[in-house]
């Protein structure tokens, strides 16, 4: 199944398309319940024609399009899972609970079943299993995010999430 895309009604889909969606969505809930107003949580699948360093270097270009770059960094899953704790489990609760547990589990499991998508015996969640490049940035309205690129055979996993955002 590896390089291939899913055929519905003529339609053509990447196998693990229907996975990133799922993330995207979940991730725009998480972002209704921390009551951020602007859409700024999402995660996109970009395949891979020339290799991961292009598609950087495309959305650094696209960043200064609209806004200031402010860091890129390489970042393990710890320091990776810490933006999800402190940007969004924090604003949900002080303690955590059966619900941000579960919650958490959900976000960790995303990965894996895009994971899985990929290569069914491949690398498990790749996630947690291997670094990611990560983008800091300012939007022309002051709003400051961060992305970072989950890597793949033929895809792209960019998560962004809103760290601090202007309520005008």
């Amino acid at each position: 199944m590896r390089g291939r895309s899913i055929k519905t009604n003529n339609l053509e889909i990447h196998r693990a398309e229907p996975a990133v969606i799922e993330l995207n969505g979940f991730l725009n809930a998480l972002r209704c319940v921390i009551d951020c107003p602007k859409r700024m949580f999402s995660a996109t699948l970009v395949e891979k024609d020339a290799g991961l360093n292009s598609i950087i270097e495309g959305t650094i270009k696209s960043i200064g399009e609209f806004g200031k770059l402010i860091e890129q960094r390489q970042s393990d899953y710890k320091t990776t899972y810490q933006l999800f704790i402190d940007h969004i489990y924090k604003k949900i609760s002080d303690t955590k609970t059966r619900a941000l547990d579960n919650l958490d589990w959900n976000l960790i499991e995303y990965y894996g079943l895009i994971s899985t998508s990929d290569q069914e015996d491949g690398p498990w969640n790749r996630f947690i299993s291997q670094e990611h490049t990560t983008l800091r940035f300012l939007d022309d309205d002051g709003d400051e995010y961060i992305l970072f690129f989950v890597e793949f055979s033929d895809f792209v996993v960019v998560t962004q999430l809103g760290l601090a955002w202007n309520e005008k």
